[in-house]
């Protein structure tokens, strides 16, 4: 391993969904192996509160900031994605009467999320929704929404079972579990995923990167390690996401899953970034005048796995 002089860094998590791998660096050691000592990582619920504090100094990182960033690199602002450990998302859809294709919501009432939530910015969620609509050929304008809450939360999820429930709405997107829906007598249509960057990527700024010590290359080093751990020692990493659900109630639903299904080379995808930069531009046109791959450097990744780094992680395992 290389030797690192240490470094501090702070950070911002957008949703509590992240916490698997931000824990595992932390109570695995990996953050140690890097050289670098974690002062802060704290949840924020607005990407602007975010993203000022990235531009400020005041932080080094944030795990998500999925959509707006498009628009700021455009808007000339120093903003960079390295690694996309998530690149995909996955919806059923819930139903008052059986739909066997996305195309037949044509007419129907969708129980969602409002388009734009009181933190700023679009909601992603809601957004994920409007392109499985869009992909089924159908036009957002020929479905009904039926905009329940402008922020998720267990009260939403809690609302959008009643309404479904109660007919003020014929069906909804689910993520998760949706056993209490059948259990009601609702239908279940399960989807394809829909390529997506989503989950905790690596976004940082330019200016953080030139001021401390090889901080992309240790970020992007530190992920992968933390993959690979939890690939290759899954009882350690359920005990540490035991102690997580313990500790953190926003966190309760967090699963291995979310840690087993990414790559060992977390490099975004072609479709999911294409899709994120067509929700960023329902929102900020403007972000149509630059190339989605101008908010992208994974020279980092490339770099570790050019000298087979990644290969050699997994080859010692199996050895």
């Amino acid at each position: 391993m290389v030797e690192y002089e240490p470094i501090e860094i702070r950070g911002l998590f957008r949703s509590h969904s992240h916490l698997p791998i931000w824990e595992l660096l932390d109570q695995a050691g990996i953050w140690r192996q890097v050289g670098i000592e974690a002062a802060r990582l704290e949840y924020c619920a607005s990407p602007p509160e975010a993203e000022a504090q990235l531009f400020d100094g005041k932080i080094d990182l944030i795990s998500g900031n999925h959509l707006t960033p498009y628009a700021l690199v455009a808007a000339g602002k120093p903003i960079v994605c390295l690694a996309s450990p998530s690149n995909s998302v996955r919806a059923r859809l819930v139903s008052r009467q059986p739909i066997s294709s996305l195309a037949e919501l044509r007419g129907r009432r969708i129980a969602d999320l409002a388009r734009e939530g009181r933190v700023g910015g679009f909601n992603h969620l809601r957004g994920n929704h409007m392109l499985y609509v869009m992909r089924a050929g159908l036009a957002l304008n020929q479905v009904q929404w039926v905009e329940l809450a402008e922020e998720m939360s267990g009260s939403f999820r809690k609302a959008q079972f009643e309404t479904l429930q109660s007919g003020r709405a014929d069906a909804a997107f689910i993520t998760g579990a949706t056993e209490d829906y059948e259990r009601a007598g609702l239908h279940v249509l399960k989807l394809e995923p829909l390529p997506m960057v989503n989950g905790p990527t690596l976004t940082t700024s330019i200016r953080a990167l030139q001021r401390k010590d090889r901080l992309g290359e240790r970020l992007v080093k530190a992920m992968v390690l933390a993959i690979h751990f939890a690939q290759t020692r899954r009882g350690e990493t359920e005990k540490i996401l035991e102690g997580l659900r313990l500790r953190v109630p926003e966190a309760r639903g967090v699963g291995y899953q979310s840690l087993a299904r990414m790559p060992i080379r977390p490099y975004p995808e072609l479709q999911a970034i294409k899709n994120a930069y067509e929700l960023c531009c329902m929102k900020a046109p403007a972000a149509r005048e630059l190339s989605p791959m101008a908010l992208w450097d994974i020279h980092y990744l490339r770099e570790l796995d050019d000298a087979g780094f990644i290969d050699r992680l997994y080859r010692d395992h199996r050895g």
